[in-house]
């Protein structure tokens, strides 16, 4: 028996298992010391005490105004007949702006929060249903038949009209989050053809940027675009002809280089949103109102980083108008009538976890003594609802 080689062969196991004791103490110490909170949690963290869902609602018209978190009811305002389609905010929140009417009688209105009341309104000279909030929070923008009015938020007086530059486009106009202009759909000979840049400080339009023609996009008609908050992206829905039976366009636009970078087929009339952060667009498919066409029942979310579009819900049908709470993730989305759900109840809004794409609660549609329900969600924001402690 050679000893030395038994001596070495001994010594090497005894080291091989030294090591392996120590290696398997290392290791269940490290899961012993783990402990489950270093798992990500996916769990919906509440959104704070004071944010505010608020709906347009048509029939009774008016403006309902839910807690973000629980979906109660807390505030309502009857406008009949017109309703706030809409809403702007005072920086405090205090306040309240909107346009509402009838026919060609509309009036811009300033609102008290709590209570619920018109501090001021101011005729309209023509109809205008859309206000925006310019970036410095200084002007009150209204857009509609006949170009736009510019007010002064805090006094809403009139200061500037342009009846000539901007002409009537379906997707009306965007303000901002970087400087003090707004964006406007163009229209050219009837035709969309892209969009302009008016500047707020010297009350002109100061780019036109032409994206569309009628031989590569015959007949196109914008819906709705939203804007990054660095001003460098631009995403459009719009219909079409281009497919046999007519479908929608999501076009996906660089606005430093001025040109189209994808397009992706959504719903024919899809509405848009985006998250704070600017990361998300949010699309809803709500059919095709006079021309009948079906809803898919999705709801689509686009990456912006990745440039990349998926389903992100499914069998919501006819879904219209979305907002994004100040988390990024938190959905609340309305539909074109109400949204039936399988074991019969119908919903006037849902609340959606936009990680996972599932809904986690709902706000129901209210019934009449005869059985009928007659009001119907126009738009809804996210906002918020200060009481009166708060603001001292």
């Amino acid at each position: 028996m050679n000893t030395k080689k038994y001596y070495m062969t001994s010594l090497n196991n005894f080291y091989n298992m030294f090591w392996v004791k120590i290696l398997i103490s290392v290791l269940f110490l490290f899961f012993a010391s783990c402990d489950v909170n270093d798992v990500e949690d996916t769990t919906l963290i509440p959104l704070s005490e004071d944010a505010a869902v608020y709906l347009s609602m048509d029939g009774t018209a008016g403006l309902w105004i839910l807690n973000a978190n629980s979906l109660e009811l807390i505030d309502s305002m009857i406008t009949a007949p017109g309703v706030p389609w809409t809403i702007e905010f005072s920086p405090d929140y205090s306040t309240w702006y909107s346009c509402w009417g009838r026919s060609a009688d509309y009036s811009i209105y300033s609102c008290n929060l709590r209570p619920l009341t018109i501090t001021k309104g101011v005729q309209l000279p023509y109809a205008k249903a859309l206000l925006i909030k310019s970036y410095d929070e200084k002007y009150l923008i209204a857009y509609g038949y006949k170009g736009i009015d510019i007010f002064d938020r805090a006094s809403l007086s009139l200061i500037h009209q342009d009846t000539s530059s901007i002409f009537d486009s379906y997707s009306g106009i965007y303000a901002s989050k970087k400087n003090n202009v707004f964006y406007f759909g163009m229209v050219e000979n009837r035709e969309f053809v892209g969009f302009g840049i008016y500047n707020l400080d010297s009350m002109k339009v100061i780019k036109k940027i032409k994206l569309f023609n009628s031989i590569d996009y015959p007949r196109l008609i914008d819906v709705d675009f939203v804007i990054t908050p660095d001003d460098k992206f631009l995403f459009l829905s719009a219909w079409n002809w281009r497919g046999l039976g007519g479908f929608g366009s999501f076009f996906i636009i660089d606005l430093t280089q001025e040109r189209i970078i994808n397009e992706f087929q959504v719903g024919a009339f899809s509405q848009l949103a985006i998250s704070p952060d600017g990361q998300s667009i949010y699309i809803s498919d709500p059919g095709g109102h006079l021309y009948n066409f079906p809803s898919s029942g999705k709801v689509w979310r686009y990456d912006v980083k990745s440039n990349t579009m998926g389903v992100l819900i499914n069998n919501l049908y006819y879904s219209d108008r979305i907002t994004v709470a100040e988390d990024n993730r938190t959905l609340f989305i309305t539909p074109t009538v109400a949204f039936d759900f399988q074991n019969g109840v119908k919903a006037w809004l849902v609340k959606a976890d936009a990680l996972n794409g599932q809904i986690i609660d709902y706000y129901p549609v209210s019934y009449d003594s005869m059985g009928f329900y007659t009001n119907i969600p126009r738009n809804v924001r996210m906002g918020k609802y200060i009481t009166a402690n708060k603001r001292r």
